[in-house]
């Protein structure tokens, strides 16, 4: 799993200027970290799509957002990756030690989910002979985060990657991804970008459009 530098800056607010030697500096270390932290695992099914449902399980992706997003497709993908508790440990951790350090990190593991979203993305398209079009994730858009927690269970992701939802949608460990995406449907694989995004107003939308 490589980390790509450039998102860690982005996320730390790292723009119009570049960066200092001792904020790259830190980035190396902290991205460093998290590999040596990160125990990165995924899981996935393949659901024939019909109707704005997953016809195998008899449940409805609701949502105008996620209905356009996978209008064409006659089979999705839904999925869930994660990047491992000790991720979350060792950011509790530096916490303790240094806020700067912690902020780091944490830009890092947001960098390395992504990109391992996108690596097992290409694992499932290369075990299917597909390809898998864009990941688009419960609370973009009007795509309700409630289901995240449907997702994680279709999956039985609890006992297969360790990834638990609580009461609130949130996802434990806190570094993790669940997804739908559309198969063979004219797509090209590649991640959704903030040009694409719904969320027009997020913190960390890239200037390039």
């Amino acid at each position: 799993m490589e980390i790509p530098r450039a998102e860690v800056l982005r996320y730390l607010g790292w723009r119009k200027q570049p960066a200092d030697a001792a904020t790259l500096d830190a980035v190396e270390r902290m991205c460093g970290a998290v590999i040596k932290h990160a125990l990165p695992r995924g899981v996935f099914a393949r659901y024939s799509y019909k109707d704005f449902c997953l016809a195998e399980a008899e449940y409805e992706l609701k949502g105008n957002d996620i209905a356009k997003h996978l209008s064409g497709a006659k089979d999705v993908v839904i999925m869930a990756v994660t990047l491992g508790l000790d991720i979350d440990r060792e950011s509790a951790r530096l916490q303790r030690v240094s806020v700067r350090d912690a902020l780091i990190f944490d830009a890092a593991a947001s960098a390395a989910i992504e990109a391992f979203a996108d690596e097992f993305t290409e694992r499932m398209s290369n075990e299917l002979g597909l390809p898998i079009g864009m990941r688009f994730s419960p609370g973009y858009g009007d795509f309700p985060i409630e289901t995240v927690s449907d997702i994680a269970s279709l999956l039985h992701a609890d006992k297969r990657i360790g990834l638990t939802v609580t009461g609130s949608h949130g996802m434990i460990p806190l570094k993790s991804i669940t997804a739908v995406a559309p198969v063979n449907a004219g797509c090209d694989g590649k991640r959704k970008n903030c040009a694409a995004c719904l969320k027009t107003d997020c913190a960390f939308r890239s200037e390039k459009q």
